[in-house]
């Protein structure tokens, strides 16, 4: 057991959690958090899922580049524009107040990087920019190698600071509570070994939870504990229905299909190599209509005409018409050098597409003369735990940023925002945890009420991973694209069917880790599913076949707590 308990580490101590998405510490959060808290005096501990470079979405290698976006200052209302895309395409759902920081603090943060040592991309000697998803202006930088090199930036930073202690291939399990406070965590080491912290504050970055569906962008360690470990401890939940959706390469490789390449008119068609995307589109609108919408962004939206490529693949193979590996062919052989050169451009493929192939090229994929097979998959979670302008959630003393946080964005997000998001409001949360705790000193060690619980889960002999299998597979069919009422309660009652199913199961002396991500992931999945349910409309990410039109009564963020009684598990 490893055990932080002296007087002044008790009450002085900043524990930043990042089970296993140390993306958010890293992609989604920069790891502003522990080396801000660190400057700021405090001592720190850091829990990692996997080791430092190889948990996290970050560092996951699904894209060619990473997008960031900032204004630029020097240009008159550049940033003030940033703000104005941030809330329109929040559609309502974003936090005004949460959005004017994310934005005004942006550019600060590519300077600091860069004195990090993160470079990003240039032409002709200055910033290379694009305009990227669901913006009206250029302002994402591009950094090649996805989050990598944040991530080797950060943590270079890290071992430059011995007040940060880091745990590594540790799960949190609990949150430790005292009068309504945040008191520290509580956890396993992969090795069976307990360890328990007692803090000031604590810092939540643990990522999303994509891990729930079949097909996802992010490696096995982002199971949404975070979300599950907060709402327990009676944190409020915001706008979890709102997910971002993406299409991406199946076979050869799994990768982003970035939405400039739409510009290019791929040919589309099906495992029986039939075209189908004509049969989806409404009479007014062509094929080529739907792809010229979608060179726009790369997540789903309803809000445009791009929504029928995402509706046509998930039909077509729902309805068995699919590769044997479940999936669509594009064909993007017309791709040539002369052809993309003639494409107006207003979406960044002039200079990426070379990028594109050049990484895949990188891993043996000739993307030009290979049948690349996509479908959708489950991106990233648009909510999370409600923040403040400090980055703290509704419970006293955690804080939280990076995926794991609700309230910077909205129904859609801007392509290039989560990145700096984490680096903005980890910076936030780390300098305002190690304040919190300087002055709400604990006068009495925090405890987990659910701890008890939690221990019999850990040693139930249950097929996690098969169970996990099972709730992926139903999510991916309904909780993505097309949503709907009967749909949304086959999920939840699948949840309630596993749940019980874990309950029964008899208890052995081995702690299963495993078991700790399937409960997060249905815990999770209900949340999903139950604000989906309620959500009787269609509002950018968030898309239900049964009521497609947008309606303004639902004009506002939707939050969860754990007094609601049929949303506990």
């Amino acid at each position: 057991m490893i055990l932080f308990d002296q007087e002044k580490e008790r009450n002085d101590l900043f524990a930043g959690i990042v089970n296993r998405c140390y993306y958010y510490w890293r992609r989604r959060c920069g790891r502003y958090p522990d080396i801000e808290a660190a400057d700021s005096g405090a001592s720190v501990v850091l829990v990692t899922k996997l080791t430092p470079t190889k948990a996290g979405a970050t560092c996951y290698p699904v894209a060619e580049m990473a997008g960031y976006n900032a204004g630029n200052p020097v240009i008159c209302h550049d940033v003030e524009k940033h703000y104005m895309d941030i809330v329109s395409a929040g559609q309502g759902m974003a936090d005004p107040k949460l959005a004017a920081i994310v934005a005004s603090k942006a550019p600060n943060t590519i300077e600091q990087l860069e004195k990090w040592d993160v470079h990003y991309e240039r032409e002709n000697g200055d910033y290379y920019i694009f305009k990227s998803c669901f913006s009206n202006y250029p302002r994402t930088h591009v950094i090649r190698g996805h989050g990598e090199p944040i991530v080797s930036a950060m943590l270079k930073q890290i071992q430059m600071r011995p007040q940060i202690k880091i745990i590594s291939d540790g799960t949190v399990i609990g949150l430790l509570m005292h009068n309504g406070f945040c008191r520290g965590a509580w956890g396993y080491i992969t090795a069976g070994e307990k360890f328990i912290i007692h803090s000031g504050a604590v810092v939540m970055a643990t990522g999303g939870s994509t891990q729930a569906f079949e097909r996802n962008l992010s490696p096995n360690d982002v199971t949404g504990d975070g979300y599950s470990l907060g709402f327990e401890a009676g944190a409020d939940l915001v706008n979890m229905e709102f997910m971002q959706i993406g299409i991406g390469f199946v076979k050869p490789v799994t990768n982003i299909f970035n939405g400039y390449i739409w510009a290019g008119l791929p040919t589309l068609v099906n495992g029986f190599g039939t075209a189908f995307l004509d049969r989806y589109v409404p009479p007014q609108i062509t094929a080529r209509d739907v792809m010229y919408e979608h060179r726009k962004h790369f997540p789903f939206s309803s809000s445009d005409h791009s929504k029928y490529l995402e509706i046509a693949i998930q039909g077509e193979i729902a309805d068995g018409r699919g590769t044997e590996n479940n999936a669509v062919i594009a064909d993007l052989s017309n791709l040539t050098d002369d052809y993309v050169k003639n494409i107006k451009d207003d979406c960044g493929i002039h200079h990426m597409w070379p990028v594109t192939r050049e990484y895949l090229g990188s891993k043996g994929v000739d993307v030009m003369n290979t049948p690349m097979e996509i479908c959708c998959f489950a991106h990233a979670i648009n909510g999370g735990l409600k923040i403040d302008e400090n980055a703290m959630t509704t419970i006293p003393g955690l804080f939280a940023a990076g995926e794991v946080a609700g309230g910077p964005h909205g129904a859609d997000r801007l392509g290039g925002n989560m990145m700096v998001t984490c680096q903005v409001f980890g910076a936030i949360a780390g300098a305002r945890a190690a304040i919190w705790a300087v002055l709400n000193r604990a006068d009495k060690i925090g405890k987990d009420s659910n701890s008890e619980a939690k221990e019999s889960l850990l040693r139930k002999n249950i097929n996690a991973r098969g169970r996990m299998k099972e709730l992926q597979k139903i999510n991916q069919r309904n909780l993505l694209v097309g949503r709907t009422e009967s749909g949304l309660n086959q999920v939840l009652e699948t949840v309630k069917l596993i749940n019980s199913q874990i309950e029964s199961s008899p208890c052995g002396n081995r702690v299963e880790l495993d078991n700790f991500a399937l409960y997060s992931e249905l815990q999770v999945t209900n949340f999903i599913a139950y604000a989906a349910r309620l959500r009787k409309e269609s509002r950018g990410s968030h898309h239900r076949s049964d009521y497609e039109q947008r309606d303004e009564t639902f004009c506002k963020p939707q939050i969860l707590n754990n007094t609601m009684k049929d949303i506990q598990l």
